[in-house]
């Protein structure tokens, strides 16, 4: 069995097929990384029209993060949750789109500037179509993706978690026959919302107002804050523009009152601690599909606050994840 012999199971709906995979990608090791870089793959090809942050992509990615805490004994449960959610999805042809422009374009150059300047003004027919011919042109390279995700950070509030779980997908192989998939996914969805102007850099960075987000009541709040805090230092081409735009979404978040401020921590009747694979196994048991992106989202960042600052009492988070 191989990657693409998983990705025509997902396609034809053989949820069985899917199942054997999960079961051997339950050993470890390279059939972990195999099966789980496949469903990635199919989770951006996915023809996807409802909201953005429950786009396929965001859960598969918390769920690989998640899994990574017991790597040589993977959660069944959770890689079998990876195939239910994807099986038998409709998918874009990205690669038709590649040999139209590949026989049909006619320019003899392209820049940048006007992938940029086709995203900013919105004409998404443009810009699929120069995305698709500085692709080729640039050998395949990923500066379609970094170019699409700097002005999509223009609007943080609507693509923040779902840039950044993209983003990290992606990083999880980096296979360069995937690129032209996460740019059309990219595309994809932010033309669902228009794109605001630049914005201007302020004097904050994420760790400034830590507490100030993790105290608040706002579960919503918290999941994009830790999106972008993991941006914020990602080593990325464009990071120093990714990080004008966080800012700026910082210092709006940073004048929150304190009306929904967490006084006390609370009691659990069931506290399973933080063994973060039980809790998204359990999540996963209990809750409707179309309601455990945002949980299993939800626990993913929460995972990450935990594991960089281990001192924060998020009991309160957890138990509106297992009630």
């Amino acid at each position: 069995m191989n990657n693409s012999s998983l990705y025509d199971s997902l396609r034809e709906g053989d949820i069985d097929s899917c199942y054997r995979f999960a079961d051997k990608a339950s050993q470890g090791r390279e059939e972990l990384v195999s099966y789980l870089n496949t469903m990635l793959h199919f989770s951006v090809s996915i023809n996807w029209d409802n909201e953005i942050v429950e786009h396929p992509v965001v859960v598969i990615n918390s769920i690989k993060n998640i899994l990574s805490d017991n790597l040589k004994k993977p959660s069944k449960p959770l890689l079998y949750f990876c195939a239910k959610i994807l099986n038998n999805s409709k998918i874009r042809d990205d690669n038709k789109y590649l040999d139209q422009i590949k026989n049909n374009s006619t320019r003899s150059s392209i820049f940048v500037g006007d992938l940029e300047d086709a995203i900013q003004s919105n004409d998404w027919k443009n810009t699929k179509l120069f995305a698709g011919e500085i692709y080729l042109a640039s050998d395949r390279s990923r500066a379609v993706i970094d170019t699409i995700v700097d002005i999509g950070l223009q609007n943080i509030e609507i693509n923040g978690v779902f840039i950044f779980h993209l983003l990290r997908a992606f990083h999880f192989k980096q296979e360069k026959s995937q690129i032209w998939s996460y740019a059309c996914c990219l595309i994809s969805m932010l033309k669902l919302r228009s794109i605001p102007e630049p914005h201007s850099r302020k004097n904050i960075e994420p760790d400034d107002i830590f507490d100030h987000i993790v105290c608040h009541n706002n579960l919503d709040l918290l999941i994009k804050y830790m999106a972008v805090y993991r941006i914020w230092d990602g080593e990325y081409v464009r990071q120093n523009s990714y990080n004008r735009e966080i800012s700026n979404w910082l210092s709006n978040k940073k004048s929150l009152n304190n009306s929904t401020k967490i006084n006390e921590p609370i009691e659990l009747e069931n506290d399973i601690g933080m063994n973060y694979i039980e809790i998204a196994e359990k999540i996963i048991a209990q809750e409707q599909v179309s309601r455990t992106t945002a949980k299993i989202t939800l626990l993913e960042a929460i995972r990450h606050i935990n594991k960089i600052k281990p001192d924060k009492n998020l009991s309160y988070f957890t138990s509106r994840l297992i009630r």
